[in-house]
């Protein structure tokens, strides 16, 4: 056997992608298939969601903007367009007590993988909460590290700041710094949104432990489906500000949910700092692994960013859009809830969001079950995941009936 021990037990389980695939070839052979996989957001006719303000930046690029390698560190106009785009009218008073600096990724998976790797050692162990993304686990055992996780949401369907600190005082006692991975707003995979004072009681984690390092890796991947102000969500990013000297905050941002750049893969690991050494090493430190990895990012996607940023006619356009793409998944997550209500199905705290959860006792079982009902989805370790980006009204509305009846003769 040539393969090395480290790497010889590695396979994919619920390999999201792969199941994605298969239920989108059996969607092109029958109609009545209900294909909620995928995270990415589709017409009702299930055809992809094409931003028209993002084709018409592209198509004015020369070939340069699309062709050519780019520094792995990024660029300027890139490092100021996600910036922008993370704090939009806050990134001035933010940067007026912090330092930031950006480098692009092959979307926010490649960030989450700079953050693992460069922000803790081997064998240290990163905070993860209970119902996740679990290509999370995936990426933490790649590069070396242990996860442990949080609740969630407590007995009230609010942030569990409980749990967390206690998993804090815990780990604390074992490592000198601690990362905690947060998904918000419009968390994968229940679409979970944390309040303004959940955002405070966080960043007084750091203020109540002096003696304990914390990292803040933030992961906002669907941010601009939040709200129709976006200012909400970003004032409260700009929180961040506010942390002490102990913690330093990593934003991941995904180009493919912000702009519907799905196969490009672009995205940005953003650090955000009181201590201006601390930032230069964050530059060079993941702009060397870049280049010892992927080596240069997508220059099609980098291009793309940083005109529909900076240009005000293009970002305005594109904002109107993205209003229009919220509004439809508004619609498609209430029709769910209606009918879930109606039949008695419930569902984990949902506010916004791609994705939404229905939590069950043996979800592998209840997925094959689905099947028959030419019903695909996603089961994660606690509960059913479902891709409402991915599904039109009608079958937002057909979805909880049929999951139930399932749940019903499974006696679930």
């Amino acid at each position: 056997m040539f393969i090395n021990k480290t790497s010889k037990d590695k396979k994919l389980k619920n390999n999201i992608l792969a199941l994605s695939s298969v239920a989108t070839s059996l969607k092109a052979q029958d109609n009545e298939v209900i294909n909620a996989t995928s995270g990415m957001f589709k017409n009702d006719d299930g055809t992809l969601f094409e931003f028209t303000s993002v084709n018409k930046v592209s198509k004015e690029l020369k070939a340069k903007d699309k062709y050519a390698y780019v520094d792995s560190g990024g660029t300027p106009n890139f490092d100021k367009a996600v910036q922008t785009w993370i704090f939009g009218k806050y990134l001035d008073e933010v940067k007026k007590t912090c330092y930031l600096d950006s480098v692009p990724t092959p979307g926010g998976s490649g960030a989450l993988h700079l953050a693992f790797s460069n922000y803790l050692e081997r064998n240290e162990t990163v905070l993860l909460p209970n119902h996740m993304w679990e290509n999370y686990l995936n990426m933490a055992k790649e590069v070396g590290i242990n996860t442990d996780t949080y609740s969630l949401f407590n007995d009230n369907d609010e942030f569990d700041i409980d749990d967390l600190t206690r998993k804090v005082n815990e780990l604390k006692n074992t490592q000198s710094r601690i990362m905690i991975l947060i998904n918000d707003p419009c968390e994968n995979p229940t679409g979970f949104c944390m309040k303004e004072k959940d955002y405070d009681a966080l960043i007084n984690l750091a203020k109540n432990n002096p003696n304990t390092d914390f990292i803040y890796l933030m992961d906002v991947a669907y941010f601009d489906f939040y709200n129709a102000d976006p200012n909400i969500i970003r004032g409260r990013f700009a929180k961040f500000k506010d942390t002490p000297n102990n913690a330093f905050t990593l934003f991941v941002f995904s180009g493919s949910k912000s702009f519907g750049l799905y196969g490009l893969r672009i995205g940005a690991l953003i650090g955000l700092s009181h201590n201006e050494e601390e930032i230069k090493l964050f530059k060079s430190a993941n702009s060397y692994s870049c280049r010892a990895s992927w080596s240069s990012t997508s220059t099609l996607g980098i291009s793309i960013i940083e005109r529909l940023v900076l240009n005000e006619e293009y970002r305005d356009s594109y904002e109107e859009e993205v209003k229009k793409a919220a509004s439809i998944m508004e619609e498609r997550s209430l029709t769910f809830l209606k009918a879930a209500k109606e039949v008695g199905l419930k569902v984990l705290p949902y506010e916004r969001g791609f994705f939404i959860c229905v939590p069950v006792n043996n979800p592998n079982e209840v997925l094959e079950a689905l099947h028959e009902d030419k019903v695909h989805i996603i089961a994660t370790k606690t509960c059913l995941r479902i891709a409402l980006c991915s599904v039109n009204k009608n079958e937002a509305d057909r979805l909880p009936r049929l999951i139930k009846h399932r749940l019903d003769i499974l006696k679930q």
